[in-house]
């Protein structure tokens, strides 16, 4: 009984993340494209990495560890570089690119399931 409560526990966390994943999902999209518009990218970085933390936290824990490493290394990229540089902003839209395509298969693997 006590197994059955916390499957059932865990599944509407789970459910829970997905649908926050989905708004992420949303919002890292609209990021990614304002890192070409924008003079400075610093704060759309900084944005990515602050919705990367939050995902990085939760991911591995509901069965998305590929998600969960991607967003940890995005946050510590943005955490230790400067965005204001060339490089780094060339590599933040790598990053942004394979988080959203990661995100994506989620989503499609998650509603075969459904």
């Amino acid at each position: 009984m006590l197994q059955q409560n916390t499957a059932i526990r865990l599944e509407k966390i789970r459910t829970h993340f997905l649908t926050e994943l989905e708004k992420q999902y949303l919002e890292v999209e609209m990021l990614r494209v304002r890192l070409d518009q924008v003079a400075d990218p610093s704060e759309t970085c900084y944005t990515i990495g602050r919705i990367c933390h939050k995902i990085a936290g939760t991911a591995a824990t509901l069965g998305f560890p590929d998600l969960g490493n991607i967003a940890a290394e995005i946050d510590d990229f943005v955490a230790s570089n400067d965005a204001k540089r060339p490089e780094t902003l060339s590599e933040m839209r790598d990053h942004s690119d394979h988080l959203l395509v990661l995100m994506s298969l989620i989503f499609d693997d998650e509603s075969m399931f459904a």
